[in-house]
């Protein structure tokens, strides 16, 4: 990655050179031949779309969890919590009903401090 540097900074795509804008800087980068195409289908990231697909499951139920709480206590940092508990229960193999279960107490217990 090197910075853009001269009187004018572009962004977009020239040959294989990316050029774009990053807190407020300007770099330029090598194009990816990484694609969304190539990701879903090579045999090489199968590990990455189960993950996605863990991941997918765990937020929809976090979000469920999630929209039961009291106004004044939601938090979008909560739900973010919420989301990598029920990811890890996925992974230790619990299934979508018990993660949802564990999240609801989970949440009894924070209202109950509050």
């Amino acid at each position: 990655m090197a910075k853009q540097t001269g009187p004018y900074c572009i962004t977009g795509c020239i040959d294989n050179l990316q050029f774009y804008r990053m807190e407020g800087k300007y770099y330029v980068r090598g194009k990816s031949s990484l694609t969304g195409k190539r990701v879903k289908k090579d045999p090489a990231f199968v590990a990455t779309m189960q993950y996605a697909g863990l991941l997918a499951s765990a937020s929809r139920t976090a979000s469920k969890v999630y929209r039961q709480l009291p106004m004044q206590q939601k938090d979008y940092r909560f739900y973010r919590r919420l989301t990598g508990m029920a990811m890890q229960l996925l992974k230790q193999g619990k299934t979508g009903d018990e993660v949802y279960t564990l999240l609801c107490k989970a949440t009894k217990k924070k209202t109950q401090r509050a």
